[in-house]
């Protein structure tokens, strides 16, 4: 049994930094939140992830707040910024109604994420407003490098499709599948091994037959 565990044990190491690394960073938590009412003044926008946002500079985290409603003026009023697995950039609103943030970020794995979600505003009457901007405040474009070439979630080796500040952003859940299916690829083979070694194992205590009987009596001349 002691053979066994120390097989488990050698495949488990070998294989588990793979798997960690073949999954994309993803947000597990935002203010404002998805389809939240915001009834006081915004003054930031703060991204919390799964995973350390890689900072390679250039604007590698990009994060821009649209609104309201179907209007397109920016109202981020700087660039992001990276802490760790925290995202922040400084905001300023201007009216009531519904506000887009989209983000762009450079996963843990060196990978693009990219995604939005909408929330509302509906501050106290009286509450000054912000004029916003046409352009990023970032003066910059969204397309953002990244530490190595970007590939497709769905699609290995294709490259992964840049945004533009205020299009349509890909969805993360797409950018996580690759991560998803490379780990229960990697489930598989070790089960696989864990049973092969199983078989092994068992092959080699299975006792050996004894010897037969020996000749009978044979018969008098």
């Amino acid at each position: 049994m002691g053979a066994l565990t120390a097989a488990i044990a050698a495949v488990a190491v070998a294989v588990l930094p793979v798997a960690s690394a073949s999954a994309h960073d993803y947000l597990v938590g935002s203010d404002p939140a998805a389809d939240a009412v915001v009834s006081s003044p915004l003054d930031a926008v703060k991204l919390t992830f799964n995973d350390r946002v890689l900072d390679i500079g250039g604007n590698s985290a990009l994060v821009t707040v649209t609104g309201p409603d179907a209007a397109t003026r920016h109202f981020e009023t700087g660039c992001a910024t990276i802490a760790d697995t925290v995202v922040s950039a400084p905001v300023a609103l201007g009216a009531a109604g519904k506000y887009t943030i989209t983000y762009q970020i450079v996963s843990a794995d060196g990978h693009q994420v990219s995604n939005s979600y909408a929330f509302s505003y509906q501050p106290p009457a009286g509450t000054a407003e912000a004029a916003g901007t046409e352009k990023t405040a970032c003066g910059a474009s969204t397309s953002t490098p990244s530490a190595e070439p970007t590939t497709s979630a769905t699609q290995p080796a294709a490259a992964e499709p840049t945004e533009t500040a205020g299009s349509p952003q890909p969805t993360a859940a797409a950018s996580t599948d690759i991560g998803l299916v490379i780990g229960i690829a990697v489930a598989i083979v070790v089960l696989a091994i864990i049973a092969v070694v199983i078989v092994l194992l068992t092959a080699r205590r299975k006792p050996k037959p004894g010897p037969g009987p020996g000749p009978g009596p044979t018969p008098d001349e």
